[in-house]
């Protein structure tokens, strides 16, 4: 249970200090996550690069980085808070559909290990951003490798059909076109099928299938050093993440003996069962045949549940009055969809206790929104059995104004 690694004692202390909502985050969790990544892919010896989008925190990101991983980012920003957090820029990878050229140029300027760029017209853009710089720009291609992961399909991105990557066929001509360029430096190729994979089959399906390619291209006179497998690995809410030695034998029986340095880009597996969001009570009530309990984080805070159907782990720090009931945990926020949990099963909580909902160290902060002119939430990171630190302190009112003119 996750719950060993969150004391309650230690919860009760954050929150008194830091007010609430504030996720809190598990440094011994984290870099246990991270840790079992690096023991599974040992005989690999693979570039790690974190996805920033999963949790760009630079508390989390610090951990990452000096554990010798990089940063996969996928925006400009992003990028700023890498290099910021401490990760190398010849270990970040710049990924994302729509790369400005502004961010192209940024990016360059960095000294990123390669963009990965997904169309034609972005390798173009590039092209003319090295041309103006006097630079040869080290690029890859995400490609789509039409492979169905079988998850949500909002977190589906491995199909032909999505807006993610580019075919096979429409990626041998752009490789083609990018080597005989005095100004592009062909060094990958990628995919990424998706999140919450829970099955090593998708990506030895479409591992074989970026081998295959790749081998192609060497043939045609066109060689890359490296192969990224991207991320997406599966993890339960509730649980740490399943044994990534399952992908790495998947992926070994495909790259072993090909000269390829292969990339992975873990993110979500590694952040999500790292952090709780805390919760205050504020009151019960009954709708209907429901049972309410209404705190003060709201979807602003935690979306995945309203977004993506999550269902996070709930559970009450102390303990509750009478039997277990059914409660919808809701906050504040003027929208039906305003949920933290469905159908969660407590005890009677008493106004003022605090409320953990488990599995939120990814795509929760990240995510967040200043929604219904509420500030975003604190970050503290625990240490030690008893030692914490504030990684981010909570937004003001002030803050909601500050960039208005």
């Amino acid at each position: 249970m996750l719950s060993k690694y969150f004391r309650p004692a230690l919860l009760e202390k954050i929150a008194a200090k830091a007010g609430t909502p504030v996720y809190v985050y598990s440094q011994e969790l984290f870099l246990r996550q991270v840790r079992a990544y690096k023991r599974a892919f040992r005989g690999l010896d693979p570039l790690f690069c974190y996805a920033m989008k999963a949790n760009s925190s630079a508390g989390l990101c610090g951990l990452a980085a000096r554990e010798g991983f990089g940063a996969d980012v996928v925006s400009g920003g992003e990028l700023y808070r890498a290099v910021r957090a401490g990760f190398k820029p010849g270990k970040i990878i710049f990924s994302g559909v729509g790369k400005t050229p502004e961010e192209l140029e940024y990016a360059l300027k960095t000294g990123v290990l390669f963009v990965n760029a997904e169309s034609f017209e972005e390798v173009q853009e590039l092209e003319r951003v090295a041309r103006c710089l006097k630079l040869r720009a080290p690029m890859s291609l995400r490609i789509n490798p039409d492979v169905d992961p079988h998850t949500h399909k909002y977190i589906t991105t491995g199909k032909l059909g999505s807006k993610f990557g580019v075919s096979f066929a429409e990626a041998e001509k752009i490789y083609l076109y990018a080597a005989a360029s005095r100004w592009l430096q062909p060094a990958a190729a990628q995919f990424h099928i998706g999140s919450q994979v829970h099955s090593a089959r998708p990506y030895a399906l479409a591992a074989r299938r970026l081998a295959a390619f790749m081998a192609r291209l060497a043939a045609a006179g066109v060689r890359l050093e490296y192969a990224d497998v991207g991320g997406g690995w599966g993890v339960k809410e509730g649980s740490e993440m399943a044994d990534p030695a399952l992908l790495a034998r998947a992926i070994d029986g495909v790259f072993a003996g090909t000269g390829l340095k292969l990339i992975l880009e873990p993110g979500r597996s590694v952040a999500a069962p790292s952090g709780v969001l805390l919760a205050r009570v504020i009151y019960r009530k009954r709708g209907g045949r429901k049972n309410f309990v209404i705190v003060d984080a709201a979807m602003n805070d935690l979306i995945r549940p309203a977004l993506y159907g999550a269902k996070h782990p709930v559970a009450l720090i102390g303990k509750g009055r009478g039997p277990e009931k059914t409660y919808d945990i809701v906050g504040p926020v003027c929208e039906s969809g305003d949920f933290l949990a469905e159908g969660a099963r407590l005890r009677e909580p008493a106004p003022g206790q605090l409320l953990a909902v488990y599995s939120a160290g990814a795509y929760g902060f990240s995510m967040s929104s200043q929604y219904n002119s509420r500030p975003r939430a604190a970050e503290a990171l625990i240490t030690g059995p008893s030692s914490w630190r504030l990684i981010r302190r909570r937004e003001t009112y002030k803050d909601l104004v500050a960039p208005e003119l």
